[in-house]
């Protein structure tokens, strides 16, 4: 009698197991990957590049990283207009003063309290970019990868038969 309740309860953990193995969650959404290079921000999913616009549209179904993600492209935006018109008034002192002319100080220093303020909201921008990058692919990542599922195996050894349990 116990050989045969040893039997039978050997075979149903040994085809639980197996099917615990066969039941994997299906590949959800792709990750979007980020990239800083010398000319701004690029973004891939599946291998294709991403424009703003379109970062925008992949991650809606995830609002907190949408917004965050709206918010970065905005102060991008900002931004480089502020360090365009910076790059602007600098140049017009420089040329003052290349030309032996009187330079107008307060334009360098106006170019030069707007560059602050660009790099700021860069910083910010970039803050921004990567905790919605960042949220969007942990919301898509597999949820079984951050759940507690531990897995039984049955052993067998110089020892005899047992259970193992892994998590």
């Amino acid at each position: 009698m116990k050989k045969t309740l040893l039997l039978i309860g050997l075979v149903s953990l040994t085809s639980f197991s197996a099917q615990a193995q066969q039941t994997q969650n299906p590949t959800s959404e792709e990750e979007i990957e980020m990239k800083l290079n010398f000319l701004g921000y690029r973004f891939y999913k599946d291998g294709e590049r991403l424009t703003w616009k379109e970062l925008a549209n992949e991650t809606k179904s995830v609002e907190n990283a949408n917004f965050l993600i709206k918010r970065a492209k905005s102060q991008n935006t900002i931004a480089n207009v502020l360090a365009f018109t910076s790059g602007a008034l600098l140049g017009v002192v420089l040329a003052q003063e290349m030309n032996d002319r009187d330079p107008n100080w307060e334009l360098a220093y106006a170019s030069g309290g707007l560059l602050i303020v660009g790099f700021h909201l860069s910083f910010r921008a970039f803050n921004n970019v990567n905790k919605g990058v960042d949220t969007y692919n942990l919301s898509v990542a597999p949820k079984s990868s951050y759940r507690f599922e531990p897995e039984f195996h049955m052993v067998n050894n110089q020892n005899g038969f047992g259970l193992a349990l892994r998590f």
